[in-house]
């Protein structure tokens, strides 16, 4: 049977038949709704982020980071063709309901409309930033989209104009979901859902307690689905234009809150981090979980001579072997005074040596790193609401001490020196705080063009910092040095050597670079894996940097 190797980002259902997974394995499988059973698979050059059906089944679509949409004829998973009108990662996916026409928005900033023979009918500007989601009102040729930019518009699609711009002060929406008559569900990272309805903002409901990262509408049973980095998912009541609760579930730690679709009125299907979909089964409120842990890997470390993991399964390894196991998919590892600190999806800090839970936070934790206040040492955790959970050593063992906020959206990357805290956001953001008192020194607002990834050491005053704009940057408090860099896809990652003078970089497409930082030049870059760079160290022992990737590998980036 044909499973995926990566999480699974988008899942879409037709008709109680046919469920589509999109993965981070760069594949899309087309799945029998009844037996389980996959059928057939379709492949993108990278990461597929969504899919969707069309109206009457014949086609299944997939949006991806290669920067492409991807038309498949269903069952077959016969290529149909192939969207290439944007030039960055491709998010939203719409069907027109009577007319053989797709509507794609993109990171960016655009949205194209094409014929089922990939031909652009009309591209549509205007948005500011990134474009998430993208849907038609239905029996119209109007567009409604939303976007980092903190907007939703309406789009006449025959004349390429806004119809109508409504502002969430700058909030940033993933998703909307359109009722049949036209009304307008909107959530954003303030986990308020916006009832619009002809135009106009009705009403703010506040639904959870981090940003809503997915809503799903059903017009059949009248229901909405809301899906939210807090670690719930509610059912929403929505009938006579009456907005109420029905009720509040939490995940299984291997759902990942980022997709679900309703497969008919009690089975939800959901994205999960391992290597097939998960069902949730409404009336009886119980999952139906029969799933493989993939392999993929989102950190490695280097610490007294061996080579620890962690990865989607929440298991370390040391040596390539396990060690121990934290349950849930965990994004970095950090030494901390003789321990290993990691933590991810479900916002658990851990001891990884031991799978001991250290704290828990509301919401996702991206990245941290040790520094000094006062000659005591201490971490620094980034959460994907800006915060930062700072732990110090009470005796023996790692203990909770202050969350303090350091970024008003998610925290990318984080790394210290003596006297600065330096973090990068998803906004593109970058600041300086002090480690005595996490005072903000300097702010930032537009470091990086685009969402910035990742930071490292250089020196006591100066840090890298990497973006999905495929710049690297030199920054200290007076100014910022940007340097063009050979990476085609978003990179990743970054780190320097123990003495900072110089940088590895990774990219989603496999491909690593090495930065001298005293030559002002790169001197290495190749493609060293066909799957993603997740995470890099530097192993002092053999004088390398190693690189971990998304199908489970480290692999060696030697430079001269």
């Amino acid at each position: 049977m044909i499973t995926h190797k990566s999480p699974i980002s988008g899942i879409a259902t037709f008709n109680n038949q046919y469920i589509a997974t999109a993965g981070y394995d760069n594949i899309v499988i087309l799945w029998n709704a009844v037996t389980g059973e996959s059928i057939a698979r379709g492949c993108h050059d990278h990461l597929v982020n969504q899919c969707v059906f069309s109206a009457d089944g014949n086609f299944l679509a997939t949006s991806s980071s290669d920067y492409s949409a991807r038309i498949w004829s269903v069952p077959e998973m016969k290529l149909m063709s192939i969207i290439n009108h944007h030039s960055d990662d491709v998010e939203g996916l719409s069907f027109h309901d009577e007319k053989p026409i797709f509507a794609t928005s993109s990171r960016d900033k655009t949205i194209c409309v094409s014929d089922l023979d990939g031909n652009l009918i009309i591209k549509l500007e205007g948005h500011e930033a990134d474009v998430i989601s993208v849907e038609w009102i239905k029996g119209t040729d109007v567009l409604v989209s939303s976007s980092d930019d903190g907007t939703v518009r309406y789009w006449d699609t025959k004349t390429g104009a806004i119809l109508k711009t409504l502002s969430f002060d700058d909030v940033e929406t993933d998703t909307i979901a359109i009722t049949k008559e036209g009304i307008i569900f909107a959530g954003n990272d303030d986990g308020e859902i916006v009832l619009i309805k002809d135009g106009e903002i009705i009403s703010k409901t506040f639904a959870h307690k981090a940003g809503i990262k997915r809503l799903i509408y059903s017009d059949e049973i009248k229901k909405i689905i809301s899906l939210s980095y807090d670690r719930t998912f509610k059912i929403w009541n929505f009938e006579n234009e009456i907005f109420t609760l029905e009720s509040i579930h939490s995940y299984e730690t291997i759902v990942w809150a980022r997709s679900c679709a309703f497969l008919n009125s009690e089975i939800i299907v959901f994205g999960t981090f391992g290597d097939k979909y998960a069902t949730f089964n409404l009336a009886k409120k119980e999952w139906d979980i029969n799933i493989n842990q993939t392999s993929g890997i989102n950190s490695v470390l280097t610490y007294n001579g061996k080579v620890y993991t962690i990865g989607d399964s929440g298991i370390l390894y040391v040596d390539g072997m396990k060690s121990a196991n934290m349950g849930s998919l965990c994004n970095f590892l950090v030494e901390f005074e003789g321990n290993i600190i990691t933590g991810g999806q479900t916002g658990q800090i851990f001891n990884a040596l031991t799978g001991e839970q250290i704290y828990q936070h509301n919401s996702p934790l991206n990245c941290a790193t040790i520094f000094e206040s006062k000659n005591i040492k201490k971490i620094v955790i980034g959460a994907y609401t800006g915060e930062g959970i700072v732990l110090n050593m009470n005796g023996k063992k790692p203990s909770f001490e202050q969350v303090v906020k350091l970024h008003n959206n998610a925290i990318k990357g984080i790394s210290a020196s003596k006297e600065i805290i330096y973090s990068v956001c998803a906004t593109g953001a970058a600041a300086f705080h002090s480690t005595d008192d996490f005072s903000c020194i300097r702010y930032f607002n537009d470091a990086h063009s685009k969402i910035a990834n990742g930071c490292t050491f250089i020196d006591q005053n100066s840090f890298a910092s990497i973006s999905r704009d495929l710049k690297l940057r030199i920054i200290n408090q007076d100014e910022i040095l940007i340097i063009p860099t050979a990476h085609t896809n978003s990179i990743k990652c970054i780190t320097s050597n123990k003495n900072g003078d110089l940088l590895a970089l990774g990219d989603y497409n496999g491909s690593c670079s090495v930065y001298d930082i005293k030559s002002k030049k790169f001197i290495k870059h190749s493609k060293i894996s066909d799957f993603g760079i997740s995470s890099l160290t530097f192993d002092e022992i053999g004088n390398k940097f190693l690189a971990s990737s998304y199908n489970g590998k480290v692999l060696d980036i030697s430079f001269n």
